[in-house]
């Protein structure tokens, strides 16, 4: 799959329809992220439609930026997907096997949401986009927030930009805490991703953090910075 990938990004024109999953998450996703399960349960049959096209899509004929689009979109439905098919849960961790087992079918490869995410959205040399931590969700409310949207390859650059912007707006994923600067687990567990190129994480955080946050930042870098605990229980709306 890895193969097709690069053989995309290095030559692939083609756009991918994405307007039936777009509709799903307007519909039963709300603007902080909540997913209505048992309203998209009931169109399961549409969501399952969207995710035979992603399996059917010849990876080679995308280009970057629609598979940057195409593969987090692909994560987010198999995701959505496996929630609604164990419905009722308290969390995705009361499942089995949910990031390892091979139950994504995407350019006709069988793949686990760890591949997805490990071996190829943040795979150095691929997409090199550290922001795609803000595009994929794993049904959780520590997790940054779930858009109410589906990623486009035209604009997903931004996408993931307002995304960024829109999680670090919301106390759960960053609040002052006197002096201290809190924020999601993420940048503990994938700090790596935000550290290239010689960035400390407060120079990739000041510049889309509140006001009160940007300022600290600035003044103590990332000595400043702690973690939030991550909270497992499932994004679903009330």
């Amino acid at each position: 799959m890895t193969v097709a990938v690069r053989k995309g990004i290095a030559s692939g024109e083609k756009r991918f329809d994405h307007s039936g999953f777009d509709r799903l998450l307007r519909d039963h996703v709300t603007e902080t992220g909540m997913v209505h399960y048992d309203a998209l349960a009931a169109e399961r049959g549409t969501l399952e439609e969207y995710l035979r096209s992603i399996a059917a899509a010849d990876l080679e004929e995308y280009g970057r930026e629609e598979l940057l689009a195409l593969l987090i979109n692909a994560y987010n439905g198999y995701t959505l997907d496996w929630i609604v098919q164990n419905l009722p849960i308290r969390s995705i961790k009361d499942t089995s096997d949910p990031w390892k087992g091979e139950r994504c079918t995407v350019g006709g490869h069988r793949v686990s949401l760890d591949f997805l995410e490990h071996q190829l959205l943040r795979a150095q040399g691929l997409f090199d986009e550290p922001r795609v931590h803000f595009g994929v969700n794993c049904a959780s409310k520590g997790c940054p927030p779930l858009r109410n949207r589906a990623f486009t390859g035209g604009h997903v650059r931004e996408e993931l930009e307002g995304a960024v912007r829109s999680a670090l707006s919301q106390p759960s994923q960053l609040r002052v805490d006197g002096e201290r600067v809190l924020v999601n687990q993420i940048f503990s567990w994938f700090g790596e991703d935000f550290r290239r190129d010689g960035k400390t994480l407060s120079e990739f955080l000041a510049p889309r953090a509140p006001a009160a946050a940007a300022e600290i930042l600035g003044e103590e870098g990332d000595a400043a910075i702690s973690f939030i605990d991550y909270d497992w229980s499932l994004n679903a709306a009330e």
